[in-house]
């Protein structure tokens, strides 16, 4: 189930999810790689969907980078690592990607690779389900994000709907130069 899951989400970013994208989709040889990627998914050679991945990850492309930490996150052409799925997470949502700041608020309720934080879990998942389209991704965020409301006090809510609230995406900043 989680593998299909997965794959399922994998191609939603890295096929479909793009013209929702700031900037709009990708073009050229960057929704090439992306695409080569996502075919070695799903074909099981997660090894060489990392490799298409990785250099548009680091670039700063959100979709590369959730890709990027997904297989992170479940050990798949790279060793499994719950921080380093965090920190690709992180980057792209940090700029407005709504798929990665579902699955980083996920982390946060988890505490996986992450220390455990409703209030941080509550922020990514509010922005998720705020700039998700409809469908089965944002009803799964939109129970998370209720079910880290009833772990939260009435003031830690306000907190975290005040974040979400005066929250801004970063530019994008490829990590050659940070």
């Amino acid at each position: 189930m989680i593998r299909n899951w997965t794959t399922a989400l994998i191609v939603t970013f890295g096929l479909s999810a793009a013209a929702a994208m700031p900037g709009g989709p990708a073009t050229g040889r960057a929704a090439a790689s992306m695409s080569d990627g996502v075919a070695a998914y799903q074909s099981g050679d997660y090894f060489r969907a990392v490799q298409q991945w990785r250099p548009l990850a680091e670039r700063g492309d959100p979709k590369a980078q959730t890709a990027l930490g997904l297989a992170y996150y479940h050990g798949q052409g790279v060793p499994q690592d719950w921080g380093e799925a965090a920190v690709w997470y992180r980057r792209a949502a940090e700029q407005g990607y709504p798929y990665a700041q579902g699955l980083l608020g996920y982390l946060y309720f988890l505490g996986q690779g992450v220390h455990q934080d409703y209030i941080e879990a509550y922020q990514w998942l509010n922005l998720a389900a705020a700039g998700l389209p409809p469908g089965d991704e944002r009803e799964l965020v939109i129970t998370r994000r209720g079910y880290v409301q009833t772990q939260l006090s009435p003031n830690e809510l306000h907190d975290a709907q005040q974040r979400s609230a005066q929250w801004r995406p970063a530019p994008v900043v490829p990590e050659d130069v940070q």
